[in-house]
């Protein structure tokens, strides 16, 4: 709704108002561009944020980061990065979650060794949410991130402290590609199955999905199997979406009737992935399921 206001003049008003001395002003200028998206990626608006990201007061720098986030790949120019790689050492802890969260939306082309070296420096930052923010950006990064330093890192944060952390690393993991199919990494989301955290369980069956069959020994087919049976919702889904992906080394007697059990979940979602896993991945003619699951009523 906001992006239809989002002319040539509003925005020039806006990005005029973010070098006002009162520093409310460019605070909520800078809010109003962040709703306004993509459609406000212009180069002046650009210079701005880069200028307020030198901002003495850290609510504008805050946002400013925020911003540069949301617009994304059209910011992915040198001096933005290196702005946002700085920020990532700023005093206040919001500015560089902010900043890392930024350089993750951004992505592969953020993926400079500098940049790298400053998320993994982040990666050990005394606050939860940008230890946080810096697994996510590493992982948005992919594979051009996918050194053994940064992989050494994400298994580390698996055992954080707090559920968030040890979440965003076992997703980081997962889109990191083959890089990440090692032992090391499988026992370490094997493990993370069985977290207390149903985010970070859900987290981890994800990431063994992603990796695929090279995560499909029978220790790993055997805690998702588990995970079929987990209280939380998103984690049985997972544990079934990642089943299919794994596909014809997970097809087992064990595990077509667990999946013909988890058909009759309480949940739509879980019950998709599921029919999905039998029919297509594991390849199980439709016709002779029905039979079976009309007995499971």
């Amino acid at each position: 709704m906001v992006e239809k206001y989002a002319t040539n003049e509003v925005i020039t008003a806006l990005v005029n108002a973010m070098s006002d001395e009162d520093y409310d002003i460019p605070e909520a200028a800078s809010k109003a561009l962040e709703k306004m998206g993509e459609k406000t990626a212009t180069n002046e608006m650009i210079t701005a944020l880069l200028n307020a990201m030198r901002d003495e007061h850290y609510d504008v720098r805050w946002v400013a980061s925020k911003v540069l986030g949301i617009i994304g790949e059209k910011a992915a120019i040198s001096e933005v990065i290196s702005t946002l790689m700085n920020a990532i050492r700023d005093e206040d802890r919001d500015v560089r979650s902010a900043a890392s969260e930024a350089l993750g939306i951004i992505g592969e082309k953020a993926a400079t060794h500098e940049v790298i070296t400053a998320l993994l420096n982040a990666m050990r930052d005394e606050d939860k949410n940008v230890r946080c923010m810096a697994c996510a950006a590493l992982g948005k990064m992919g594979e051009k991130a996918a050194t053994n330093e940064v992989i050494t890192a994400l298994l580390n944060a698996m055992r954080d402290e707090h559920y968030d952390v040890r979440e965003a690393a076992s997703e980081a993991l997962g889109k990191m590609g083959e890089k990440t199919a090692t032992n090391e990494v499988i026992t370490a989301l094997l493990n993370a199955i069985r977290d207390e955290d149903r985010c970070v369980r859900s987290a981890a069956s994800e990431a063994l999905g992603i990796i695929g069959e090279k995560a499909a020994t029978h220790e790993v087919i055997t805690a998702l199997l588990n995970a079929l049976r987990d209280e939380d919702k998103n984690a049985r889904q997972a544990a079934s979406e990642a089943l299919e992906v794994i596909g014809e080394k997970a097809a087992t007697n064990e595990v077509i009737t667990a999946l013909l059990n988890a058909m009759c979940d309480e949940d739509d979602d879980v019950r998709e992935a599921a029919s999905k896993a039998l029919v297509i991945d594991i390849q199980i003619n439709l016709y002779e399921i029905l039979p079976i699951t009309s007995m499971l009523h």
